[in-house]
């Protein structure tokens, strides 16, 4: 295949989610005079925080996409709808040449599909990321009989809950009528939302979830197998259960795996997301990312990252370096909710609400995402 030669500074970005399209955006906030060159496996992008909606017709599965090649080479920005095959120093090899670059940015994303198929009896569940799983929850919940047993989990060190939440909470507003069971597996002790260093979150939370809406809460659990009729537990514990959705563990894709260190993700320096002096991973393939690994996260890490590199090569950024945090929201069917934890060496903002007004702001920011190509600056995280 023939070799590709960028200039006058090349600048790859591999993937086209919340961080990859990002970066490109900050970039061009700021500068035309670098090469920027998008990777991806497709030009169409769908904004998947807002799936969960799938589930109760709130939006359409049209509502969620749009053409990155066509919103970013609008921006003077070179789109490639290639596979990934191998990163080196200076090149990445692709299903549609070999693209030689000055700066990297990794936001291939977490894997999903790959660890996904590495659960024992995969096959028996649905994953609640894709657009493929959201649509075969829906479907089987529909067609879901009378006393149906629904069970929402996550694998071992899976660092991304908050779907799991929100599909728990869905699948019981949606079963109500068919007097249906929901299990949700928490991997922490303190349950939803336990890894979040304020407790009361999790009071509130689980108090919610059990005495509110009637779920069944397992915590500190994880999924270790999956069979046709129920789930296995870590500690042997199995449940029953009729409809089965499955988070995976996350890691660096294996595209990357020789960036990767024992944790599986790439290891880099805080808050710039450099892995070394001209390489960047963001997102759910960037280790010691803030628990639980959101989109908003990711955006975060591509700004930074998108910063520092423009204070590399001499362009002055009015912006500071952002610490991470967590902000979710959740849908749930007639209600909904909003989680905060955000602390810098200045103050904290933490706080738990719900309210079905959370779920309008959240349509409202999902279609910002959709009709902006992601570039909605606007996320509430503090200053480092």
């Amino acid at each position: 295949m023939s070799k590709i030669s960028l200039t006058p500074m090349n600048v790859l970005i591999l993937g086209s989610g919340y961080a990859g399209l990002t970066v490109a955006h900050r970039i061009r906030d700021y500068t035309r005079s670098v090469n920027v060159t998008i990777i991806s496996r497709s030009a169409i992008v769908r904004e998947n925080t807002i799936f969960p909606l799938l589930l109760t017709d709130e939006v359409k599965v049209e509502d969620t996409e749009f053409n990155a090649k066509e919103a970013m080479e609008k921006k003077g920005v070179n789109f490639v709808e290639a596979e990934v095959e191998t990163v080196e120093d200076g090149e990445v090899k692709t299903s549609k040449g070999t693209f030689d670059y000055d700066y990297l940015f990794i936001a291939l994303g977490g894997a999903y599909e790959e660890n996904f198929e590495k659960i024992k009896g995969h096959e028996h569940a649905f994953m609640h990321h894709t657009l493929e799983g959201f649509l075969g929850l829906k479907k089987a919940v529909n067609e879901a009989e009378e006393g149906v047993k629904v069970f929402v989990g996550n694998a071992r060190n899976s660092p991304i809950e908050g779907p799991s939440y929100q599909v728990a909470l869905i699948t019981e507003y949606l079963l109500r009528n068919k007097k249906g069971e929901v299990y949700l597996a928490t991997q922490s002790p303190r349950g939803v939302f336990g890894p979040i260093p304020d407790p009361r979150i999790s009071e509130i939370a689980n108090k919610y979830f059990e005495k509110r809406r009637g779920i069944h809460l397992i915590k500190g659990k994880y999924v270790e197998e999956i069979r046709k009729d129920k789930v296995i537990l870590n500690d042997g514990q199995e449940i029953e259960a009729d409809i089965k959705s499955v988070l995976p563990t996350l890691s660096a894709p294996k595209t990357v795996k020789e960036f990767a260190d024992e944790s599986g993700f790439i290891p880099v320096s805080f808050p710039t997301f450099s892995y070394n002096e001209r390489i960047f991973a963001l997102g759910d393939s960037a280790k010691g990312m803030v628990g639980p690994k959101t989109a908003r996260a990711a955006m975060v890490s591509a700004e930074n990252s998108a910063y520092a590199f423009l204070r590399e090569i001499g362009i002055s950024v009015d912006k500071p370096y952002y610490s991470q945090g967590v902000l979710c929201i959740m849908e749930s069917g007639d209600d909904g909710g909003i989680v905060r934890f955000d602390k810098n060496s200045r103050e904290t903002k933490s706080y738990v609400l719900f309210g079905k007004q959370y779920v309008t702001i959240k349509k409202i920011y999902s279609r910002l995402l959709v009709n902006n190509a992601f570039d909605v600056p606007y996320h509430a995280s503090l200053p480092v």
